[in-house]
């Protein structure tokens, strides 16, 4: 199961998939609460929805949701009344995560096997067809002119630069580089690209590793914000500054399949996810492991999130077919 956070009427709620068709479900981790949505379907003409890879954000109160997967195109929906706003038909995207910017939130889409990542405005919406409440085109006034209605299409940002490598939601990374708001994943043409989404151009070019960087995240270390990357088993930060890798972290457990990375109490960590199952906390400031490995999944890691839970930090995972868990973040 995919899934995404969002804070709902300053509550934790987390926003997901369960793997079966036309359907979405919300988790209240401080009442232990589940909830199912079902949704409408993006094109009549293929009446299925999947969403593989999912992502969520508040818009006037209301939860909106956007994903998709290998046999449905992007769209998103309004999760209460399960209406679609926005079918994008751009193609089957492998990952999907919400990209905070400040006072401002994107979906950030990657399609694994071909360039480019899209962020998409979770607050536009396709307009309503202006004559389905009138009676019949009988009834409608030809000197009434329709108002022009903004496309959705308007704000859509596409970089072809970029190329996501996993369906994990770390598959592309985003924040804010000194106000400035940027993308972290694969060139199109090899390496790591940190991209400048106002400037459409590149800030910094990090080499490929020995073993090609496939997660992404960003998160201040020593006051300044790194690139953490991940591949098969290893962990590494990039300095922005020199455009080079740190020394690599070995990473326990099988090859690693989803990343998270931020701050706790001030302090910079990173979350990996493996192939098997297995959860390491890092110390990205001592560069060590926080306590041992987490062991709990059976299976690929396929979500990490950290969030605060009744002000304590937590790690929030999912992996396949798996329940989601929930563990305190190691001290």
């Amino acid at each position: 199961m995919d899934f995404d956070l969002v804070s709902l009427d300053g509550r934790l709620i987390l926003v997901g998939s369960p793997d079966r068709d036309r359907l979405a479900c919300t988790w209240d981790p401080a009442g232990d609460r589940w909830t199912q949505y079902e949704l409408d379907v993006p094109d009549e003409d293929f009446p299925y929805t999947e969403l593989t890879s999912l992502g969520a954000a508040v818009v006037d109160g209301r939860i909106v949701i956007g994903g998709g997967g290998d046999h449905q195109d992007f769209a998103m929906w309004d999760l209460e009344t399960g209406k679609v706003r926005l079918s994008a038909q751009e193609g089957g995207p492998g990952s999907v995560v919400r990209a905070d910017f400040g006072d401002r939130s994107r979906l950030l889409v990657g399609f694994t096997g071909r360039w480019g990542v899209q962020l998409w405005d979770p607050s536009v919406a396709e307009p309503e067809d202006w004559h389905d409440d009138d009676g019949g085109l009988d009834d409608v006034d030809d000197s009434v002119t329709e108002p022009e209605q903004p496309s959705p299409y308007d704000s859509l940002v596409q970089i072809e630069e970029l190329e996501c490598r996993s369906r994990a939601s770390s598959a592309a990374a985003a924040g804010l580089l000194a106000g400035r708001p940027v993308v972290v994943s694969g060139g199109r043409h090899g390496g790591v690209l940190v991209w400048d989404i106002e400037e459409e151009r590149h800030l910094a070019r990090f080499d490929d590793l020995d073993q090609t960087p496939t997660e992404f995240a960003l998160a201040p270390v020593d006051g300044r914000i790194r690139v953490i990357a991940a591949g098969g088993q290893s962990l590494v930060l990039g300095d922005l500054e020199s455009n080079e890798w740190g020394e690599p972290l070995t990473v326990p457990g099988d090859e690693i399949s989803c990343l998270t990375g931020g701050t706790v109490h001030g302090r910079p960590f990173a979350v990996t996810g493996a192939r098997d199952g297995t959860i390491c906390v890092w110390d990205l400031a001592e560069r060590r492991l926080l306590g041992q490995p987490l062991q709990g999944h059976n299976s690929e890691v396929l979500g990490l999130r950290v969030a605060d839970l009744d002000s304590r930090p937590v790690i929030i995972s999912s992996a396949h077919c798996d329940s989601v868990h929930l563990w305190e973040f190691p001290s």
